[in-house]
């Protein structure tokens, strides 16, 4: 494992942290430590031409860009001078993964189309949890109780990877990047062993390269360089 899946690993462990803390998935806050570490290490890749607006920076507030069909608040846009060039969408799937996970998928591709037909560049990073646990509803944003624990399988994958083979349309994202996790004994999160699941040779290979946050992030700092 490298260095920066080390200090990605640890900004996860400091959003899992929040996330016990408020005891529900859609707090904001179990974001700000990943999305402050992707930031970073994508400004370092950039160098001054560039400014970033995402929570954990600056100011801490999302940028807000004027779409195609609707104004969508922005995960981590990257501004050159005050323009919008590009943009990460982040998604962090903590519990209930399979109930939603269709209206996941529609939601990038409207979320996708709506800034592509802008000329804005669009790449998107989903964290999923090899074992993901699923809860009972609760009121307002906790937690209810645990009920099951859901197992990542090839089929749940197979959607991003077809998005991903597809060609250029404005729903698919520029580049797309997936991890899978888990949390050992201790509650501290590391990468997942893909031995314990069915995954298929190439989807294995496609989340330990094609996928993996390292290549992710050295194709964003092409997609900025593209688009500016």
């Amino acid at each position: 494992m490298g260095q920066i899946d080390k200090q990605f690993l640890a900004a996860i462990g400091e959003s899992f942290k929040a996330y016990n803390k408020k005891g529900g998935a859609r707090s904001t806050k179990k974001l700000i430590p990943i999305h402050k570490f992707i930031s970073e290490k994508v400004l370092n890749r950039l160098g001054k031409k560039f400014s970033i607006k995402s929570l954990g920076i600056g100011d801490g507030k999302e940028a807000t860009l004027d779409g195609k069909y609707y104004f969508k608040d922005i995960d981590i846009a990257i501004f050159k001078k005050e323009k919008i060039v590009s943009t990460i969408s982040f998604k962090f799937v903590t519990s209930n993964y399979k109930q939603n996970a269709n209206n996941y998928f529609e939601n990038l591709m409207g979320e996708t189309a709506n800034i592509r037909r802008r000329g804005v560049g669009f790449a998107h990073f989903l964290v999923l949890r090899g074992h993901t646990p699923y809860y009972t509803k609760n009121k307002g944003n906790l937690r209810g109780k645990e009920q099951k624990m859901e197992i990542i399988s090839e089929k749940d994958l197979q959607k991003y990877i077809k998005l991903y083979k597809d060609i250029d349309f404005p729903h698919k994202p520029d580049l797309m990047g997936i991890c899978l996790l888990e949390l050992d004994k201790n509650n501290h999160p590391k990468l997942v062993n893909f031995r314990d699941f069915d995954f298929s040779a190439e989807t294995k290979k496609l989340l330990q390269n094609e996928f993996s946050l390292s290549k992710f992030l050295d194709k964003f700092t092409h997609l900025v360089n593209l688009k500016s």
